[in-house]
Protein backbone atom coordinates (compact mmCIF):
# COMPACT_ATOMS: atom_id res chain seq x y z
CA UNK A 1 0.00 0.00 0.00
CA UNK A 2 1.44 3.35 -1.20
CA UNK A 3 1.91 6.07 1.93
CA UNK A 4 -0.47 8.57 0.00
CA UNK A 5 -3.31 5.61 0.71
CA UNK A 6 -2.10 4.81 4.20
CA UNK A 7 -2.17 8.52 4.91
CA UNK A 8 -5.95 8.63 3.33
CA UNK A 9 -7.36 5.48 4.89
CA UNK A 10 -5.62 6.37 8.44
CA UNK A 11 -6.90 10.38 7.96
CA UNK A 12 -10.27 9.49 7.52
CA UNK A 13 -10.38 6.43 10.17
CA UNK A 14 -10.06 3.52 8.25
CA UNK A 15 -6.72 2.26 9.47
CA UNK A 16 -5.87 0.64 12.41
CA UNK A 17 -3.42 2.29 14.56
CA UNK A 18 -1.03 0.42 16.60
CA UNK A 19 -2.23 -1.61 19.68
CA UNK A 20 -1.31 -0.29 23.25
CA UNK A 21 -2.23 -1.33 26.75
CA UNK A 22 -1.24 -4.38 28.37
CA UNK A 23 -4.62 -6.14 28.08
CA UNK A 24 -3.75 -6.29 24.29
CA UNK A 25 0.08 -6.19 24.38
CA UNK A 26 1.28 -8.74 27.56
CA UNK A 27 -2.13 -10.66 27.51
CA UNK A 28 -3.39 -10.80 24.03
CA UNK A 29 0.26 -10.23 22.13
CA UNK A 30 -1.64 -8.01 19.51
CA UNK A 31 1.55 -6.21 18.96
CA UNK A 32 3.59 -8.84 18.33
CA UNK A 33 5.49 -8.68 14.89
CA UNK A 34 4.11 -5.11 14.11
CA UNK A 35 3.30 -4.18 11.16
CA UNK A 36 3.98 -7.43 9.75
CA UNK A 37 0.78 -10.16 8.86
CA UNK A 38 -2.04 -7.31 9.39
CA UNK A 39 -3.84 -6.58 6.06
CA UNK A 40 -7.15 -4.37 5.02
CA UNK A 41 -9.16 -5.04 2.38
CA UNK A 42 -10.46 -1.42 1.22
CA UNK A 43 -13.89 -2.11 -1.22
CA UNK A 44 -13.87 1.15 -3.40
CA UNK A 45 -16.89 2.38 -2.24
CA UNK A 46 -14.95 3.51 0.80
CA UNK A 47 -17.92 2.21 2.89
CA UNK A 48 -16.40 -1.45 3.36
CA UNK A 49 -13.47 -3.05 5.02
CA UNK A 50 -12.11 -6.21 6.52
CA UNK A 51 -9.72 -5.49 8.90
CA UNK A 52 -6.67 -8.99 9.70
CA UNK A 53 -4.85 -9.36 12.85
CA UNK A 54 -4.91 -5.64 14.34
CA UNK A 55 -6.94 -6.22 17.55
CA UNK A 56 -9.04 -9.39 16.56
CA UNK A 57 -8.56 -11.80 13.72
CA UNK A 58 -10.72 -10.37 11.74
CA UNK A 59 -13.23 -7.14 11.97
CA UNK A 60 -15.78 -6.63 9.21
CA UNK A 61 -16.79 -2.99 9.24
CA UNK A 62 -19.42 -1.08 6.97
CA UNK A 63 -19.63 2.74 7.17
CA UNK A 64 -21.18 5.45 5.94
CA UNK A 65 -22.10 9.19 6.21
CA UNK A 66 -25.63 10.23 6.88
CA UNK A 67 -28.26 7.87 8.57
CA UNK A 68 -28.86 5.16 6.77
CA UNK A 69 -28.60 3.05 9.17
CA UNK A 70 -30.53 -0.10 7.10
CA UNK A 71 -28.65 0.21 4.57
CA UNK A 72 -25.44 -0.04 6.28
CA UNK A 73 -26.23 -2.58 8.42
CA UNK A 74 -27.14 -4.92 5.40
CA UNK A 75 -23.84 -4.05 3.21
CA UNK A 76 -22.55 -5.71 6.67
CA UNK A 77 -24.50 -8.67 6.99
CA UNK A 78 -23.42 -9.21 3.52
CA UNK A 79 -20.10 -8.89 4.32
CA UNK A 80 -20.54 -10.78 7.06
CA UNK A 81 -21.96 -13.75 5.31
CA UNK A 82 -19.83 -13.94 2.63
CA UNK A 83 -17.41 -13.86 4.95
CA UNK A 84 -18.60 -17.12 6.43
CA UNK A 85 -18.97 -18.58 3.19
CA UNK A 86 -14.92 -17.88 2.54
CA UNK A 87 -13.92 -19.23 5.67
CA UNK A 88 -15.34 -22.64 5.38
CA UNK A 89 -14.87 -23.19 1.97
CA UNK A 90 -11.49 -23.40 3.52
CA UNK A 91 -12.82 -25.98 5.74
CA UNK A 92 -12.71 -23.61 9.17
CA UNK A 93 -15.17 -21.14 10.52
CA UNK A 94 -15.75 -18.31 13.29
CA UNK A 95 -14.61 -19.35 16.68
CA UNK A 96 -17.09 -19.66 18.87
CA UNK A 97 -17.60 -21.34 22.47
CA UNK A 98 -20.76 -22.31 24.04
CA UNK A 99 -19.85 -20.44 27.43
CA UNK A 100 -17.68 -17.69 26.35
CA UNK A 101 -19.32 -16.93 23.02
CA UNK A 102 -17.36 -15.51 19.85
CA UNK A 103 -13.46 -15.56 20.69
CA UNK A 104 -11.80 -12.58 19.87
CA UNK A 105 -7.65 -11.42 20.37
CA UNK A 106 -8.68 -8.30 23.00
CA UNK A 107 -10.22 -9.88 26.19
CA UNK A 108 -12.69 -6.85 26.05
CA UNK A 109 -14.53 -7.95 22.75
CA UNK A 110 -14.79 -11.76 24.29
CA UNK A 111 -18.57 -13.24 23.62
CA UNK A 112 -19.31 -10.24 20.99
CA UNK A 113 -20.31 -10.63 17.50
CA UNK A 114 -21.33 -7.62 16.80
CA UNK A 115 -20.17 -4.02 17.44
CA UNK A 116 -22.24 -1.35 16.54
CA UNK A 117 -20.96 2.28 16.70
CA UNK A 118 -21.63 5.63 14.96
CA UNK A 119 -19.60 8.91 15.07
CA UNK A 120 -21.25 11.70 16.58
CA UNK A 121 -20.58 15.35 17.13
CA UNK A 122 -20.57 16.32 20.77
CA UNK A 123 -18.85 20.07 20.32
CA UNK A 124 -20.39 21.45 23.59
CA UNK A 125 -20.20 18.33 26.08
CA UNK A 126 -16.12 17.58 24.59
CA UNK A 127 -15.37 20.88 25.58
CA UNK A 128 -16.76 21.03 29.07
CA UNK A 129 -15.63 16.68 30.01
CA UNK A 130 -12.28 15.05 29.84
CA UNK A 131 -12.28 11.71 27.88
CA UNK A 132 -12.62 9.93 31.26
CA UNK A 133 -15.11 12.02 32.06
CA UNK A 134 -17.19 11.47 29.23
CA UNK A 135 -16.56 7.34 29.11
CA UNK A 136 -17.66 7.80 32.31
CA UNK A 137 -20.83 9.76 31.59
CA UNK A 138 -21.23 7.35 28.53
CA UNK A 139 -21.49 4.15 30.75
CA UNK A 140 -24.75 5.39 32.75
CA UNK A 141 -26.29 4.60 29.42
CA UNK A 142 -25.67 1.53 28.69
CA UNK A 143 -22.95 2.44 25.35
CA UNK A 144 -18.93 3.47 25.23
CA UNK A 145 -17.12 6.55 24.15
CA UNK A 146 -14.57 6.12 21.89
CA UNK A 147 -12.25 9.21 20.92
CA UNK A 148 -11.29 10.08 17.57
CA UNK A 149 -8.21 7.89 17.59
CA UNK A 150 -9.82 4.89 19.48
CA UNK A 151 -10.09 3.98 23.37
CA UNK A 152 -8.84 7.00 25.97
CA UNK A 153 -7.82 9.71 23.21
CA UNK A 154 -9.26 12.59 22.94
CA UNK A 155 -11.82 13.73 20.85
CA UNK A 156 -11.66 13.93 17.14
CA UNK A 157 -12.06 17.22 15.24
CA UNK A 158 -15.27 18.88 16.15
CA UNK A 159 -16.23 17.38 19.34
CA UNK A 160 -16.64 14.14 17.25
CA UNK A 161 -16.76 10.83 19.10
CA UNK A 162 -17.41 7.13 18.49
CA UNK A 163 -20.40 5.90 20.28
CA UNK A 164 -21.21 2.05 20.49
CA UNK A 165 -22.75 -0.78 22.36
Amino acid sequence: MSEEKQAELRGNGNLFQEPTGPALLASAGAGRDWPNNRGIFCADSGKFFVWCNEEDHMRIISMEEGGDIVGIFERWSRGIETMRKCIEEQGSGFQFDNHFGYIHTCPSNLGTGLRASSMILLPMLSDALTPHQLEDFAKRFGVQARGGAGEHTPAGPGGKWDISN
